[in-house]
């Protein structure tokens, strides 16, 4: 079999893995809930702990160990790159989101799942399993601005909070800057340390999917997967940003930075949109619908996308 054709298999088969475990944690929340062995209430539950516990341990062990000044000296200009395109994309997403509903909350929603991807879980496990560990390094050195978009800008918005210099310095901004300034200063994370962390990075994931489904349990899965907007907003995630993100790579002649954006921006919406309002009692349905549809979707498009432009 050529060798393409072997990349292809397992590209397919990998972001097939990926999703069937998102939807296997979403379906457990689900019946839980169904079952009323939980109540919908005790996701705000999780919530916080995702919060306060797994996403800044996520955030501090990515920088700890990555962030150092050499590495910083030889890619700072992916750094700004990526600052560049999360600018870019964020504003293109904010007109976009205002022509699919007058809802202001909507609108944050949309705005969010537009511009930002479930990156973490999905694109990391996707580089990494294609394209081999340097490759994941890569795209955690372009996700890096993406960090402090998501808990600077995206978690103030979609709480309500209001973005300021307070609201901005929540756990995992704060998990970050202490990560970078340990990766900076050259000190060593003890081993038992890093691997406390990486367990419990490794729960965000399956605990998003579970508040996920339990968020579903409230509402009829029929109304929620008949609204056009999911739709809509799901084709510009999953294909139009991710399409002019890499046509205007290329046409720049920037072709190298063309795989790991992909794995950055080609993959489905954001849990966060179900994890940071649920922390405040804010409606996450329209999040967990677009969780659902575009995790679903993303096993054609992903592909899709990869074969396209690379």
């Amino acid at each position: 079999m050529p060798l393409y054709c072997v990349c292809e298999v397992i590209l397919v088969q990998t972001v097939i893995e990926q999703v069937l475990i998102l939807m296997i944690f979403a379906a457990v929340g689900y019946t839980l809930c169904k079952a009323k062995i939980t109540k919908s209430a005790d996701a705000s539950v999780l919530s916080k702990i995702v919060i306060y516990v797994f996403l800044p341990a996520m955030s501090f062990k990515t920088y700890a160990t990555s962030f150092t000044v050499d590495y910083v000296r030889a890619n700072y200009s992916e750094l700004l790159l990526s600052i560049a395109v999360v600018i870019v994309l964020a504003l293109i997403s904010l007109p976009l989101s205002r022509l699919l509903t007058r809802d202001t909350y909507l609108r944050k929603v949309y705005h969010y799942s537009i511009t930002i991807a479930n990156y973490g879980y999905m694109g990391y496990v996707l580089a990494e399993n294609l394209y081999g560990g340097e490759m994941l390094l890569t795209v955690m050195v372009y996700a890096l601005p993406l960090t402090f978009y998501v808990y600077g800008v995206g978690y103030p918005t979609l709480t309500n909070a209001g973005v300021s210099v307070k609201k901005f310095l929540n756990p995992s901004i704060i998990a970050s800057l202490l990560g970078m300034a340990v990766g900076l200063c050259g000190l060593t994370v003890p081993e038992v340390a890093i691997d406390l962390l990486g367990k419990a990075a490794a729960c965000v994931g399956p605990v998003s999917m579970l508040l996920t489904g339990m968020t579903l349990s409230e509402y009829r899965l029929r109304t929620l997967l008949c609204d056009r907007n999911t739709y809509i907003v799901t084709v510009l995630r999953l294909l139009v940003m991710p399409s002019l993100l890499a046509g205007a790579l290329i046409l720049l002649g920037l072709c190298e930075a063309v795989i790991p954006m992909l794995m950055l921006y080609a993959m489905p919406c954001g849990l966060n949109t179900v994890v940071f309002p649920k922390l405040v009692g804010e409606r996450c349905e329209t999040g967990a619908a677009l969780a659902l549809v575009s995790s679903v979707l993303s096993c054609v498009t992903i592909p899709l996308m990869l074969y396209l432009w690379t």
